[in-house]
Formats: structure tokens, sequence, C-alpha cells
């Protein structure tokens, strides 16, 4: 009678544990107990530190303790309340440090490039107000010497206008006088006395 009891007491506790392997953390506590089986009843076999990584074997559904094996290949049971599926947040917290740290760097370097090219572009576009600055001088000097250069041309313009008038004029005053000149000439001549001719008588 106990033989029956006795396997179906182990026949009950076969099936209310699940046969898995899965990989867990000791949970934020500073250390837990490790037991000899699955109750706080059973002998501490041993202790495991904040963060340690352990697998799981079985788990209890009655005494909700899960069977775990350490990372040294040792088997004992603990409070499956014990453990969770992610680091601890004392594990975590280096790791969350370096990436703040390593962020911080990268914002660090993204800050100073950004300066960098906010200086560069600074500087080409002062460069550029310097340019267009200039090449409006130059436009400007440009079209004033343009202008100078029409006024210069309009008064060439005028002078040898002024002179090819001259030149008409003078020829004109010419022409009037050798006209004048050969009329003059034309009423006098008659006028003026005449050699008589030389008779020879023989």
């Amino acid at each position: 009678m106990k033989t029956i009891k006795y396997l179906l007491t182990s026949f009950v506790l076969t099936l209310s544990m699940n046969s898995f392997s899965e990989t867990r953390y000791i949970s934020d506590d500073v250390f837990i107990y490790l037991h000899s089986g699955p109750s706080l009843e059973y002998r501490i076999i041993g202790t495991l530190k904040v963060g340690s990584k352990i697998s799981t074997l079985k788990y209890d559904k009655t005494t909700k303790f899960m069977q775990i094996k350490t990372a040294t290949g040792k088997v004992a049971w603990m409070k499956n309340t014990e453990l969770q599926k992610t680091l601890p947040a004392k594990n975590l917290l280096p790791v969350v440090q370096k990436e703040l740290q390593a962020s911080q760097q990268k914002l660090a370097n993204i800050i100073s490039e950004n300066s960098e090219n906010l200086a560069t572009k600074e500087q080409l576009f002062q460069q550029q107000i310097i340019l267009v600055d200039n090449i409006n001088q130059e436009k400007s000097l440009l079209q004033q010497e343009i202008l100078d250069l029409k006024a210069r041309n309009l008064e060439l313009d005028l002078l040898q206008e002024t002179k090819d008038s001259s030149v008409q004029m003078q020829w004109l005053l010419n022409g009037g006088g050798v006209l004048f000149l050969g009329l003059l000439i034309g009423l006098v001549i008659p006028f003026l006395p005449r050699r008589k001719k030389r008779t020879n008588n023989w």
C-alpha cells in the first residue's frame, strides 16, 4: 500500500514538473539560497549572486520552485519568483552607463562637427558677401566708365561734325573767293590799256 502511495505521489510530482530548458537570471536580491529539493523544507546547498546566469530544468507547479543548473554545472532548486528573463538592474546599470557614455560622446562629436560645419558655412557666406560687394563695385565702375565713353564718343562726334562743317565752309569760301577774283579780273581786263603795234616804214 505504501508503495502504491509512493508511486502515485511520484507520478503526480512528475506531472506537475515541466521538463524544459531556458536561460534565466538571478533577480535583484543580493543573493538567493539554493535547495536540494522543490521547497523550503529541503536543505540549503548553496547560494547564487545577483545576475548569475543559469539554465532552467524543471518547474514544480505545486511549490512554485524551479530546478536550475548553474554555470558550474551544479543542479539545485530555488523559488521561481527569484528568477527573471532579463538581466537585473544591477547588471544592466554598467551596460546602460557605457551606452550612455557612448551616446554622449557621439552627441558631442555630432555637435562638434555641426559647429565646424556651421563655422565653415559662415565663413563661406561672409566670403560670398565680400565677393558680391566687389562684383557690385566693379559693375558700378564699369557702368560709370561706359557712361564716360559714351559722353566722349558724343563729344568726338560733335567735334567731327563741326570739323566737317568748317572744312565745307572753308572750301565754300575759297571757291567763292576764286570766283570773285575771276569775275573781277574779267571785268578789269577790258579796261586795261593795250600796247600799240609797231609799224615799220621803210
